[in-house]
């Protein structure tokens, strides 16, 4: 059997994009309420549309330095294509902060999730690299990243921990079974981009790290909602000031 797909791709990002971003340091969010929280903490802002491939970007300054904030669509295929025009695009350095489900009663709604690595069940990434490739954030990235929360937070009772990410297409397929299992060997959330976007960011050569705020809750064999709680917002405001300040380090 012969292997295809090592070709040149018809539609390039790079032959795609006729511009380039005046940052490289670039922070994705994948809610609404995230991206108002993180306009708040740029100076010097503007609006601009980059690409039709993202939902809303903005230009600002955070400690001095010039960040690249967006919006992508959410759902992994959506996501790495905005995250394909942005590497092309001039960016370097990227965190995602997003929610995520907790899989493990380690963590609960308002806790932090930094992930060290993923599983895949997306099948975005698979157009990339081999199933046997775990994927993984940038180290130092990530660890900046972990470092920075846990200065933030302080004293307040939140938990931040650091352990394995479940990316799928299908939000009703996350089965009661899948969820055991997969918390046994490690995993402690599930999203449906982190996977996606770190296979993506090591294949293109550029560095991303991860950080997530416990938005529900999926073990107990049951779907305990806290989107909206002051706990949630509280902590989305911290991840968000943790992934500015590690931009910008």
């Amino acid at each position: 059997m012969f292997r295809i797909g090592k070709g040149r791709p018809v539609i390039d990002p790079y032959r795609l994009l006729k511009k380039r971003m005046q940052s490289d340091r670039v922070l994705l969010v994948f809610t609404p309420r995230l991206f108002k929280i993180a306009v708040g903490m740029l100076q010097e802002r503007s609006e601009l549309r980059f690409s039709g491939l993202l939902f809303k970007s903005i230009e600002g300054y955070y400690n001095d330095r010039r960040i690249f904030l967006t919006l992508p669509f959410w759902g992994a295929p959506a996501a790495v294509a905005g995250l394909e025009v942005l590497i092309a695009g001039g960016g370097k350095e990227f965190i995602m902060a997003g929610e995520a489900g907790a899989i493990s009663p380690r963590l609960r709604i308002g806790d932090v999730l930094v992930p060290t690595w993923g599983l895949r069940e997306e099948g975005t990434s698979y157009h990339y690299v081999p199933p046997n490739i775990v994927p993984k954030p940038d180290t130092r990235l990530a660890k900046t990243l972990y470092d920075e929360i846990k200065k933030i937070k302080g004293r307040k009772k939140i938990r931040v921990l650091r352990g394995g990410i479940w990316s799928t297409d299908a939000i009703f397929r996350e089965t009661e079974d899948k969820v055991a299992e997969y918390s046994r060997h490690g995993v402690l959330g599930v999203d449906m981009e982190a996977t996606a976007l770190m296979t993506v960011a090591t294949y293109r050569g550029a560095r991303l790290a991860v950080i997530t705020s416990i938005s529900d809750e999926l073990y107990s064999n049951q779907w305990r909602r806290g989107f909206n709680t002051k706990k949630l917002i509280r902590t989305e405001n911290m991840i968000i000031e943790a992934s500015l300040r590690t931009l910008t380090k």
